[in-house]
């Protein structure tokens, strides 16, 4: 009968996540056949059924060539704002989620607290103040606006400052403090080391989070050679219906979708191995 009791668990957890694997994966596939299909095809075939590709390069040539080859002006302005951003909001919140973490200081409940009620705060709600402080300044509209508030990460430093405190040894510190080593070289050449599964985790969550970034370069940016893919994209989805429009550009938008998931199937791998140790870590401090 335990056996039987343990089959059946067993069978259920399987079920279970073939259904979330289906959930998730099946949009994908969808996304991949359709981007082979031209506009008549598409919508005179079966929403699953593959077509074969031959509409495939057609449809490449024109998303890299329509309107000025705006599309890869705006592969190019998402990679680099999700870069740039990733690496300063990790390298941010990891020196002060460690400086929150090892140093005693006049304050340092003020700054936790205001960093924990922050994260209740609702990004959208700050966007439109966002927008009238950058307009006073002069970053709407540029590479900079779009860039600087996304940083300093309330989330990121929280998230480091609970890694730092369980992952750093308070002795392995005082050992370089005893050696004369000081406390930029400790934390670059021993905390950072230390917390790098948390800190490959950190870059990951913040490259994801800036590349499917839409409602704050929507509202700070006008000129379309500034655009992520995302207001780019969604900028030719509205068109599509507009009076005028010679013919529409669902193949493009589909493919230029399935493009734009590419970067996280690639960076994922690479930094895999470094989150599950991450996860591991946790774990084990959590016992």
């Amino acid at each position: 009968m335990k056996r039987v009791m343990r089959a059946l668990k067993r069978n259920s957890v399987v079920g279970v996540l073939c259904l979330m694997a289906a959930f998730v994966l099946l949009p994908l596939y969808w996304l991949v056949v359709a981007s082979t299909k031209s506009t008549r095809v598409l919508f005179n075939s079966g929403t699953f059924s593959p077509s074969g590709l031959g509409s495939l390069w057609t449809n490449v040539q024109t998303l890299f060539s329509y309107s000025g080859s705006i599309f890869g002006y705006w592969m190019v302005n998402s990679l680099g704002y999700a870069l740039v951003v990733a690496t300063l909001a990790t390298y941010i919140a990891a020196a002060t989620g460690y400086a929150l973490a090892k140093f005693q200081f006049v304050g340092r409940g003020a700054v936790l607290l205001t960093i924990v009620a922050s994260l209740m705060v609702p990004a959208t709600v700050l966007f439109v103040p966002l927008f009238i402080l950058e307009r006073f300044v002069g970053l709407t509209n540029s590479y900079e606006g779009v860039v600087l508030p996304l940083i300093v990460w309330p989330f990121g430093c929280y998230f480091m400052f609970v890694f730092s405190n369980q992952a750093v040894p308070e002795a392995l510190l005082d050992a370089a403090r005893v050696d004369g080593a000081g406390e930029w070289r400790i934390f670059h050449r021993i905390a950072l080391p230390v917390m790098k599964p948390g800190v490959v985790t950190l870059f990951l969550i913040a490259f994801v989070g800036t590349w499917n970034n839409f409602f704050l370069p929507l509202v700070l940016l006008a000129d379309q050679k500034l655009f992520p893919v995302t207001v780019g994209l969604s900028m030719w989805l509205s068109q599509i219906h507009l009076a005028g429009v010679s013919e529409p550009l669902y193949p493009e938008v589909l493919l230029g979708c399935l493009v734009s998931v590419l970067p996280m199937l690639v960076i994922f791998p690479f930094l895999r191995r470094h989150i599950a140790a991450g996860l591991a870590f946790g774990a084990l401090a959590g016992e």
